[in-house]
């Protein structure tokens, strides 16, 4: 049945210099002012900036999640006074180690998971930051979240471990922008993509990859609605079928087909039955069960269970002169 969250993510800016004195009390003020910008829009998730983490906070003033401190106390207050979720950048302290974390809050305000960052750059590694054990998904009264934080966009470790996890949302805190690769984690993953950067053009991205709502000059905070009941499919034996669900089901379904790749999103519109309740009436096979499927077909075919030798380099012969 459809499921519809409200999703706002927050461009960072700030006034503050990293690493003073007086940084951290001033990214808290300015979460202020932000948190009364958003209130009132009814909010199901925020997203906020690798930004906060990396010059709101030093090594000395990480926080245990045992005994929140201030940005934390800060996040669970605006999600408790907006019944609102939210993917909070932090560097916390726990077990004697400091991570560049990602603080997932319920609408009650409680914690209720936290991301490290798995592939931390150099000069975090030489800072004295503990990278991250892997992939984190938490189930949330609005879905399953994920986290990732900025230079974990530019490897597959994390990325193959969400896949098999299946998350309804990535939140991507972040100090750079990712290009392509947003694009490429929203597809792999068959989720939504929320990335919340220090510039303009952070926002969310459907399953395909596609833009919902991105920030620019006239708008630091991007919003989109989105349904979370969908199911994608492979074009390939399903595409006569298309038809006759939207016969029946009319506007309670909607069947996206971008113009240059294969699947479809199947959205249901309705209370009445899911996408995936729609996929096994008619008889639908989904795009990564197609896929595996395929998979295992040709391992067979090749005589083995997949493929072990590393591939051959052609070899171009030239004229001799």
């Amino acid at each position: 049945m459809s499921k519809y969250v409200k999703i706002a993510s927050v461009q960072f800016s700030t006034r503050a210099v990293a690493k003073t004195r007086e940084a951290g009390k001033i990214i808290l003020g300015e979460l202020q002012d932000v948190y009364k910008r958003l209130a009132g829009y009814g909010v199901d998730l925020a997203v906020f900036s690798e930004g906060v983490e990396s010059c709101g906070q030093t090594n000395d003033n990480a926080e245990n999640p045992d005994k929140p401190g201030p940005f934390l106390k800060s996040y669970q207050a605006f999600a408790r006074s907006e019944r609102c979720h939210v993917a909070g950048s932090l560097r916390t302290i726990r077990n004697g180690r400091i991570h560049n974390s990602m603080a997932f809050i319920s609408a009650k305000g409680e914690i209720i998971g936290i991301y490290d960052k798995v592939n931390l750059t150099t000069w975090e590694l030489d800072a004295g930051f503990t990278p991250g054990a892997g992939a984190v998904v938490v189930d949330s009264a609005i879905g399953r979240l994920g986290g990732v934080i900025c230079f974990d966009l530019n490897f597959d470790n994390v990325l193959t471990q969400y896949k098999q996890l299946k998350p309804d949302i990535l939140a991507f805190a972040s100090m750079y922008h990712g290009g392509l690769r947003q694009a490429c984690w929203a597809y792999q993953c068959r989720a939504f993509f929320v990335s919340a950067l220090p510039f303009m053009g952070c926002g969310i991205l459907d399953p395909f990859g596609r833009e919902l709502a991105t920030t620019h000059c006239y708008k630091t905070i991007a919003l989109a609605t989105v349904n979370l009941d969908r199911a994608m499919v492979h074009l390939d034996l399903n595409w006569d079928k298309f038809a006759d669900i939207e016969h029946k089901y009319g506007n309670q379904v909607a069947v996206e087909i971008p113009a240059n790749i294969a699947p479809a999103l199947i959205y249901s519109l309705t209370a009445k039955r899911t996408a995936l309740d729609i996929v096994r009436e008619f008889g639908l096979e989904l795009l990564d069960d197609y896929l595996e499927r395929s998979t295992r077909r040709n391992d067979q075919a090749r005589g083995g269970p997949a493929l072990a030798a590393p591939p051959q380099r052609a070899r171009h012969l030239r004229k001799q002169r």
